[in-house]
Parts: structure tokens; C-alpha cells; sequence
């Protein structure tokens, strides 16, 4: 028999589920009407649930915990997950207490907490009175002090703050009014728009109608103004408004556009005089930091990092305006979390961080930051102590802190992991009507399509709850999984060869070689390597791809049968093999070029982005994919005369990468899905 977890057994043992006080020892489920005892397995896999709150729970998990001598078919789960719902009186198609997620498993999505078992007390007798009674509560002291007590891990309390039907997003959190400041939208194709929430009453107001998308607003310290970026197609502006109560957003002003033109708003100085922002992503030009003076206009640039990554692309001031916490992209792959001291712009610490995290958020006394990833990493910087500790998050989908309520008490965003679809659609440029293509209804988030050269077999990424895979999927055998990394890895780019064989890729700093048949996967670059994305000479024998020495990228041909190496040509990040004489190379300010015999023919087109799955060589065209405000374009431009013609491929879709289907009109791309999610408070120990 499975050895049960060590809080099956403990005395202490129930636990608060939403409006439900449940029992694991004697497996009762009490409500406010009534009280239930559920069957062994319905409470074991109750139990389970309350174990991993806010985590998934796989089917595989649940066999293994409930049933670990047999095994038993989906219709004893499904009948066992009906009859917990039953008894919580929950509902499927809108739940509040177990969520499915198809292919994947359950996850308990309302708020759980430890309750402390009720004491059951006894007469004591005259002989433990008075003096024998102090004495033996002296020497259960002293026997006390000098044991350790076992104690169970603690279990993470998740209360969620919103459960509105779709996805909200950006969002922030005023101390001073108790008030949530987020975007939402219920469908894929809906604009964004704002909504605020008072905590304390639960009352949730819509702040805007119009037909724009509203995104990156912030409270002032005060609560009483609020800043946000209003985007279409044809203009995005940046606005300053007060708030009612009653009215909502009062009296919008647009930020200064001169100052303001192609930055992003981060937020409010904690005197709120000014707000901070940041530089748009360019090539060759790391991002930097800007702070604007409201009542004078004046814009003034905070940092200018000198850096081969992103630059500093977040930022926040702590409550007393005293310093300024910074995250840094210092190279691909690489940040730093920088704290400055205000009056004086000195640099009080600098530390190299482990993992990717892109949100921070101060606490209250300036002593500590909390900062998270997408991935979700959770960690606490102790300032006074200059001290690192990771916390527990339950979920990889609990991420994008933006507030601290306490010791160990966080406000994040939990969603459901599946934000990202394959889709197969025509090709834009193809004026014949698509009569078939294959729909793809897949668990995780999925990613770098890639057709095997027959075009029945389909090579993609999926990232699922703390696994990053990379999968198959055959019209005739389904899908399977041929290569697995770590959870906080991140794939750049994917490329197959010309004979269907092999795989090469970018994750995170190292260039992979897969032998699909074998499974055999190595690595050709190290992490101390700074390599570009890899694609395949046209005899699927070679990869060629660029490593950057002395700050200057050079282009390499790989032989992978022997290894053998050699340069190529200098000053050029990615290329793609047109045919034995040309290439398509691009530049570090993402230019492509027409490269014969080694001498540089013509610019072709300004990309925007160097890795190879946004672009790609058909005939004499390149093709490329970008965006129109919140749209996705594709556009192809002709490598012999220039012509250039663009046509309209999604809205609302963020993710660009595509590959081109080897014989028929057709193309693969990656669908942006409307990720189910809603904002917490996530309770740890020591809360």
C-alpha cells in the first residue's frame, strides 16, 4: 500500500473550503445547513484536493492516491468527481469549488484555510489540584522545550479577490481606499476594458464602454487618481484622471504626448508628483527608466543601462519615496534586481537573479520586496539582510504579484494555464478557399508550430503546469511527448530539417539537437555562450547559427554528423540558407539582407523580430509576421524586386510564430486563447 501523507493521520484535521468546514479523519462535510459524511474515496480525494489547493490535480495523481493497488477506469473518476460536487453543490459548467481541466485534471479553486480541531475537555480529579496540577504542567513544560514537535507542511490559503467570467489582467491594488484597479475581458475578440472593486463591500465597478483597449492603470497613493493607456489601431495615449466613488474616472487628461510617445507607463511616485515609465523595445537599444513631473511636463530619464539585454523594464518606488526598486535584462536570459536610493542615486543593491521574474511589489515597511515570474517563481528579498528566500507557490499558473498584504500574505494573478492554442488557417496570400484543415484542441499552452517536411506530422511546444515539453502530434497516433525540460526553461525558437529527422532549437541560452527517432537529445552550446537561434542548411545536413565574441556576432555552420564548425560571415544574428549560394541574414537591428557567395547583395526588409519562426522563405518570397496595435499582420515581401503586400491574419493575438504547410495553402499558427483567470490573495506560512 501507498504510504498516505502525514496530515491523513494527524488529529488536527480540518479545514475551512469555502463555505464548508470538512473533517479528513472522519471525512464530514459541514455546511450551514447541513452536515454530510462523504464515502472513503469521495473524502480521500476531497482530501487530495485540499492538499494542492490551487494546484492541478492529474487523473494519474488521483489513481495513484485513491486507488493504488488497481486500476480503474475514467468512469469511476467522473463518478467519484460527481459526487463531491453533489456534495459541495458545485456546479461544472460554472464552478466555485473544483475546476476541470480537460486532458489535464481538477483543481479546488475556493479559498482554503487549517481550522484547529475542537478540544474535548475532562473533569479533573482532586489528586491533580492546586500544586500537583502546576507540577505537571511544569514537567510537561520542560519536556516540551526539549522536543521537537513534527509538524505538517502548512497549506497555502488562496482567496480569490475576483471571479468575473474570463480574464482579468494588469492589475493593482490601493492600501488607501481597499481598492482593485485591473483590465478584463470575457471573450478573446472584447476590448479591454476597466473595472474597480471595492474589497470591503465587493462592489465592482465598469469604468469604461468605448471600443478601445485599456490596460496598464495604476492608483496614485492617495487612491483618489488613477493613470491608464488607451489603445486602437490607429493611436494608443496615455491619460491622468481623478476617481469617484460614484462617477468613476473623472476628468481625463492625456499625458503630454512629446514626452510620453513610444514609452509605457509603470506607475506613480509615492508623492504623487510624478509617474514612471519605460522605453519601448528596440533593437540594439536597451530599455530605460523615465520619470515625468505632472505640473511641469518636465521628463527626466532615471537610468540608461549600458547592457546587451532588454534593459530595466520594471520598476516601482517604495511607500516612502526613499528608493527605487529596478529589474534589469543584462543579457538573454540574465536579470538583476537593482534597489537605488532616491535622494542621493546611489546604488544600495545589486543581485543576480535566478529564474525570469518580471514583477515586484514592495511591503508596506520598505523592508522587503516580493518578486515573481510567469513561470511562477515566487521570492522574497530581505533588504537589511540582503538574503533571497523562495516561497512555496502552489500553482506555476499563480504569478504577476503586484502587492503585499502582509508577512508572507501576497496579491497575485491565478490563471489556467491554457492561453495559448495551435490553429490551422489559410494562408493569407492564397485567394483559393481552405476547404479542410485540422482544429487542434490542446491542454496547455502551446507553441513554435513546426510541419514535419510530409506535412502530416506536426512538431510543437507545450507548456503545462511546472513542465515544458516538447510533443508530437500524428493524425494517425495522436499526440506524445518526445523531449521534457525543466519548468522555468524557455524554448526561443524550433526548427525541423529537410528530412524530417531532426530538431534543432534555442532554449533559454543553448542551442539542442533532438534525433527524433531516437530521442537522443544534446546540447551543442553552453550556457556561458551567447548563441543565436539555429536553423537548418537546406540539405537538412547543418545548422547554421551566430555566437556573439569580443561583442561582435559571427555566423557558424554546424556539421551535426562529426560536429565540425565553421565561420561563415560576421555582424549577423540569424540567417536562413536560400539556396548552395544565398543566404537571408539578419542583423542585431533586426535588418535582413541578401547575402551571395559571402558578399552582401541588398537589404530585403526591416523584421520585427531575428528568430526564424516569425519568418520564413517560400519561392521567391519572404514572409514575416507582425503586429498593427493589438492585430497580427503577416507580410510578404518579393527577395528579387522588393514588392511588398500585407494582409490581415488575427485580432487580438500576441504570439506571431507560424510555419508554412510544406504542399498545401495552408499555414499553422499560434491562437491566442482567453485564459480563464482571476486575481488572489495567497496566504503562506507565518501569516
Amino acid at each position: 500500500m501507498k504510504e498516505k501523507n502525514s496530515s491523513q493521520t494527524r488529529q488536527d484535521s480540518r479545514f475551512r473550503v469555502g463555505d464548508f468546514v470538512f473533517d479528513s479523519r472522519t471525512g464530514k462535510l459541514t455546511g450551514a445547513d447541513a452536515e454530510v459524511r462523504l464515502e472513503p474515496q469521495v473524502g480521500e480525494f476531497l482530501h487530495l484536493l485540499v492538499r494542492r489547493a490551487g494546484s492541478t490535480v492529474s487523473r494519474e495523481s488521483i489513481s495513484e492516491e485513491i486507488w493504488p493497488d488497481r486500476v480503474v477506469g475514467d468512469d469511476a473518476l467522473r463518478v467519484m468527481v460527481k459526487k463531491l460536487r453533489e456534495a459541495l453543490g458545485d456546479n461544472a459548467r460554472n464552478p466555485t469549488y473544483i475546476k476541470t481541466l480537460p486532458m489535464k485534471g481538477y483543481v479546488l479553486i475556493a479559498a482554503v484555510r487549517p481550522l484547529p480541531s475542537p478540544r474535548r475537555c475532562r473533569s479533573i480529579s482532586p489528586a491533580l489540584a492546586g500544586g500537583t496540577l502546576a507540577a505537571l504542567l511544569a514537567t510537561i513544560g520542560v519536556l516540551l522545550g526539549s522536543v521537537s514537535l513534527s509538524r505538517d507542511p502548512p497549506i497555502a490559503r488562496i482567496e480569490a479577490l475576483t471571479s468575473m467570467p474570463g480574464s482579468e489582467l494588469s492589475p493593482d491594488y490601493s492600501a488607501a481606499t481597499d481598492r482593485l484597479l485591473f483590465s478584463h475581458r470575457a471573450n478573446k475578440d472584447d476590448y479591454l476594458q476597466l473595472y474597480a472593486k471595492r474589497l470591503s463591500t465587493q462592489r465592482v465597478q465598469r469604468l469604461t464602454w468605448d471600443d478601445a483597449n485599456y490596460a496598464n492603470a495604476f492608483w496614485s497613493p492617495t487612491g483618489t487618481q488613477l493613470i491608464y493607456t488607451r489603445s486602437t489601431d490607429a493611436d494608443t495615449r496615455h491619460f491622468r484622471a481623478g476617481f469617484d466613488p460614484e462617477q468613476g474616472i473623472v476628468d481625463p487628461q492625456p499625458l503630454p504626448a512629446v514626452a510620453v510617445q513610444g514609452k509605457f507607463l509603470l506607475g506613480w511616485s509615492a508623492d504623487s508628483r510624478s509617474v514612471y515609465l519605460k522605453d519601448a523595445f528596440a533593437p540594439e537599444r536597451p530599455q530605460g527608466i523615465w520619470r515625468l513631473e505632472l505640473a511641469s511636463g518636465n521628463l527626466a530619464q532615471v537610468t540608461a543601462p549600458s547592457v546587451r539585454g532588454i534593459g530595466d523594464f520594471f520598476a516601482r518606488e517604495s511607500a516612502d519615496g526613499r528608493m527605487l526598486a529596478l529589474l534589469r535584462g543584462v543579457d538573454d536570459g540574465k536579470r538583476e534586481l537593482l534597489v537605488v536610493d532616491i535622494p542621493t542615486g546611489s546604488l544600495l543593491h545589486t543581485r543576480v537573479l535566478s529564474g525570469h521574474p518580471d514583477r515586484l511589489a514592495w511591503s508596506a515597511d520598505g523592508r522587503s520586496l516580493a518578486l515573481s515570474s510567469f513561470a511562477g517563481e515566487l521570492l522574497q528579498y530581505h533588504l537589511a539582510e540582503d538574503r533571497f528566500a523562495a516561497r512555496d507557490n502552489p500553482s506555476s499558473h499563480i504569478n504577476d504579484v503586484f502587492f503585499q498584504c502582509g508577512d508572507d500574505c501576497y496579491f497575485l494573478r491565478r490563471h489556467n494555464g491554457n492561453f495559448l492554442d495551435l490553429q490551422e488557417q489559410p494562408d493569407p496570400f492564397d485567394t483559393r478557399p481552405l476547404m479542410s484543415s485540422d482544429h487542434f484542441d490542446l491542454p496547455g499552452a502551446e507553441d513554435f508550430p513546426l510541419y514535419d517536411p510530409t506535412g502530416e506530422i506536426l512538431y510543437f511546444a507545450s507548456r503545462g503546469d511546472g513542465e515544458l515539453l516538447l510533443q508530437r502530434r500524428s493524425r494517425k497516433s495522436g499526440t506524445a511527448t518526445i523531449a521534457r525540460f525543466a519548468g522555468a526553461a524557455q524554448i526561443r525558437s524550433l526548427a525541423i530539417n529537410a528530412g524530417g529527422s531532426h530538431i534543432a532549437g534555442l532554449v533559454d541560452k543553448r542551442i539542442f539537437v533532438l534525433d527524433i527517432a531516437s530521442g537522443a537529445l544534446r546540447f551543442l552550446t553552453r550556457d556561458i555562450d551567447s548563441a543565436g537561434p539555429p536553423t537548418w542548411t537546406t540539405d537538412g545536413q547543418a545548422i547554421l547559427f551566430a555566437e556573439r565574441e569580443k561583442g561582435v556576432a559571427t555566423l557558424y555552420r554546424h556539421a551535426v554528423s562529426g560536429d565540425r564548425r565553421s565561420a561563415v560571415i560576421s555582424g549577423y544574428s540569424a540567417a536562413r540558407q536560400i539556396d548552395e549560394t544565398r543566404l537571408l541574414a539578419v542583423d542585431g537591428r533586426q535588418r535582413a539582407w541578401l547575402i551571395d557567395g559571402g558578399e552582401v547583395v541588398r537589404q530585403v526588409a526591416a523584421l520585427p523580430s531575428i528568430m526564424p519562426n516569425r519568418w520564413q522563405i517560400r519561392g521567391k518570397w519572404l514572409y514575416y509576421t507582425g503586429h498593427v496595435g493589438n492585430n497580427a499582420y503577416m507580410t510578404r515581401v518579393d527577395l528579387e524586386t522588393g514588392t511588398e503586400e500585407q494582409r490581415l491574419l488575427a485580432r487580438n493575438r500576441f504570439r506571431l510564430n507560424f510555419d508554412m504547410h510544406p504542399h498545401a495553402a495552408r499555414i499553422v499558427t499560434v491562437k491566442s486563447m482567453l485564459a480563464e483567470s482571476d486575481l488572489i490573495r495567497l496566504a503562506l506560512a507565518g501569516d
